[in-house]
């Protein structure tokens, strides 16, 4: 259980960092704003999600 919290928390903080750089600057250079900012929340939910399950791993050991 512990090894599958731990497991997706780095997916999201990887999908998160993927969404903040990449896919952001790329649809920065194509104009397209919408998607830009529906890649930039989506970015922050996952590295807050990853963060909070991180946070919740730590206080628990």
């Amino acid at each position: 259980m512990v090894s599958l919290f731990a497991s997706s928390a780095a997916i999201a903080m990887f999908s998160a960092l993927m969404l903040l750089t990449v896919d952001r600057n790329i649809y920065k250079s194509s104009g397209w704003v919408k998607e830009k900012k529906y890649a930039s929340a989506l970015g922050w939910c996952f590295a807050g999600i990853a963060l909070i399950v991180i946070a919740w791993r730590i206080m628990m050991i």
